[in-house]
C-alpha cells in the first residue's frame, strides 16, 4: 500500500550512544580496535613546548583527521572537515561527541608549516605502522617488489622554461665515471666531462616536479613515486622524485640503502625501467638476486629480419674480445667518448664474409659494451630460471595492486600539493593509510 503520510521524526530527541551509530563492519571501527595511535605522542614530542604557547590540538586527533582524508579518498582538507561535522563514525574515531567543536580546515596546514614540514614525522608514522605489521609476522621480507608510478603535479605544463642543469647522478654513477676516465688516461685519451650541463624543462608553478613522458602516456609535469613492497602487498618504503628522472637512477637512491639496512632480503623483483647495469651490479654485490623482465632491444629496428643481434656475438671475457658468428675476432679498441668499451672487427675479415649483409651495412662491425654489462647478462640468465618464473608474476598481486588500490581509494593518482617535501610527506600518509586499512581488516578477520 502506498504510504503518503510518513511522520517526520527528525525533530525528536533520542538518547543514544554515538558508538551505537557506527556500523559494526565499518573500516573506522576495525582501525580503532586494532591500532593504538599513542605512538604519535613519542614521535612529535620534541616539536611541542610544555610551558609556552597556546593550548594545542591533540596531535593524535590531528593525524587521525589526515588519516580520515586519505583512508576515504577525500580530495581536500576543507571537504574532510565538512564530512567530520556530519559523520558519526568520524566523530567517534576522533573521540568527539555531537557537541564537540571540529577543528578548522586550516588547522593542519598551519601545524604543518610551523612544526612538521622540516621534520621526519610522517616517515616515522609510516615506519611505525610497518613495524606493527612486522610484529604480527604479516610481512614476508625475503622477496621485494619495486616499481614506480607517476603522480600528476599540480602545475600547468605550458608554464615552463628551459634551464641548464647538471645531470642527476649518484655516488655509484660518479664512481663509474672515475673508473672510465682512469682507463682513458691509461689509453692516453682525454677525460670525459660527464658533468656537462644539459637543458631541462622546469615548471614555473612547481619547480620541484619534472616533465614526465613515457611510451604512449601523455607528456605532463609529474612526480615519480618509487615504492618497495613485499609479496603480500605491504608497502615497506616510499620515496618521491621529480618525474623526469629515470627509474635506473632513482632506484639506486632507494633500493640500495634499503638493502643495506635489511639483510634478510634474498630477491628483488624490478620493472624494466630498473634494468640498469650499475643498479644490478650493486644489488649483486649485496648478495641479492635481481629479477628483471624481458626487454625488447632499443633503437631503430632493422628491415632485415635475419640480421644478427648482439647476443649472437660471443664475448670472451678472459681475453677481452668478441667472436662473431663467422668466428672472427672483434678486438678491443678502447673506451668511447660515451664511456663504453668499443670492439671492432678487421676490414679484411668483413670484406669477403658470407654473413656481411646480416651483420652490418658498414665495412666493419662495431660493438659497444657497458663496463658493468656482465651484471645485465647475469640478470638475464636469472630471468630464465624456474625461481624467476615463479616469483615475477607475483608483481600483479603485490606492487601493481598497491598502486591500483592507492589510486582508487587513497588519492594517489593526482596531487594538489606543490613541492617535493610536501608530496613525499603526503606519500607516507597515503601508504600508511594503505597499510593501516590492510592491517585492520586482517586483524578483524
Amino acid at each position: 500500500m502506498l504510504t503518503r503520510n510518513q511522520p517526520d521524526l527528525s525533530g525528536n530527541i533520542t538518547v543514544i550512544s554515538i558508538e551505537d551509530l557506527v556500523p559494526k563492519n565499518h573500516l573506522i571501527r576495525k582501525i580503532k580496535k586494532s591500532i593504538d595511535f599513542s605512538f604519535i605522542y613519542d614521535i612529535v614530542e620534541d616539536l611541542y613546548s610544555d610551558s609556552t604557547g597556546r593550548p594545542y590540538i591533540d596531535p593524535v586527533v590531528l593525524f587521525k583527521i589526515v588519516f580520515i582524508q586519505y583512508l576515504f579518498n577525500i580530495r581536500s582538507m576543507r571537504r574532510t572537515i565538512e564530512d567530520i561535522e556530519v559523520n558519526a563514525a568520524y566523530r567517534w574515531f576522533l573521540g568527539f561527541d555531537f557537541n564537540s567543536e571540529v577543528p578548522h580546515f586550516s588547522t593542519f596546514s598551519k601545524n604543518y608549516e610551523r612544526r612538521f614540514k622540516d621534520s621526519n614525522v610522517f616517515k616515522e608514522v609510516f615506519n611505525s605502522i610497518v613495524a606493527q605489521a612486522f610484529m604480527r609476522n604479516l610481512i614476508e621480507p625475503d622477496n621485494l617488489f619495486v616499481d614506480s608510478t607517476h603522480v600528476k603535479a599540480y602545475a600547468n605544463k605550458r608554464r615552463v622554461v628551459e634551464v641548464v642543469a647538471s645531470a642527476s647522478t649518484t655516488k655509484y654513477i660518479d664512481a663509474l665515471h672515475d673508473e672510465i676516465n682512469t682507463v682513458r688516461l691509461l689509453e692516453e685519451k682525454p677525460s670525459i666531462d660527464f658533468d656537462e650541463p644539459k637543458k631541462v624543462v622546469k615548471s614555473l608553478t612547481d619547480p620541484d616536479c619534472g616533465m614526465f613522458h613515457k611510451g604512449e602516456k601523455e607528456r605532463q609535469l609529474a612526480y615519480s613515486n618509487q615504492v618497495i613492497s613485499d609479496e603480500n602487498g605491504w608497502v615497506l618504503e616510499s620515496q618521491v622524485y621529480p618525474g623526469n628522472l629515470h627509474d635506473g637512477i632513482t632506484g639506486q637512491d632507494m633500493i640500495l640503502p634499503y638493502l643495506d639496512n635489511n639483510k634478510d632480503v634474498k630477491v628483488v623483483v624490478v620493472d624494466s625501467g630498473y634494468n640498469n647495469p650499475i643498479l644490478l651490479r650493486e644489488i649483486f654485490n649485496r648478495q641479492v638476486l635481481p629479477i628483471i623482465p624481458y626487454q625488447r632491444p632499443k633503437g631503430p629496428r632493422s628491415t632485415n629480419i635475419d640480421a644478427f643481434t648482439k647476443k649472437q656475438f660471443q664475448f670472451i671475457e678472459n681475453e677481452n674480445y668478441y667472436l662473431c658468428p663467422n668466428h672472427k675476432i672483434l678486438s678491443y679498441r678502447g673506451v668511447s667518448k660515451d664511456g663504453y668499451f668499443t670492439y671492432r672487427s678487421k676490414t679484411k675479415d668483413c670484406r669477403n664474409c658470407p654473413f656481411l649483409n646480416r651483420c652490418t651495412n658498414q665495412k666493419v662491425k662495431v660493438i659497444t659494451r657497458h663496463p658493468y654489462e656482465n651484471s645485465t647478462e647475469y640478470a638475464n640468465q636469472i630471468r630464465l630460471t624456474p625461481l624467476a618464473k615463479q616469483i615475477y608474476p607475483k608483481r600483479k598481486s603485490s606492487i601493481e595492486r598497491v598502486f591500483g588500490l592507492s589510486k582508487m581509494n587513497h588519492c594517489l593518482g593526482v596531487t594538489y600539493l606543490r613541492g617535493l617535501k610536501k608530496n613525499e610527506d603526503r606519500s607516507f600518509i597515503i601508504f600508511a593509510s594503505h597499510n593501516m586499512a590492510k592491517l585492520a581488516r586482517l586483524i578483524a578477520e
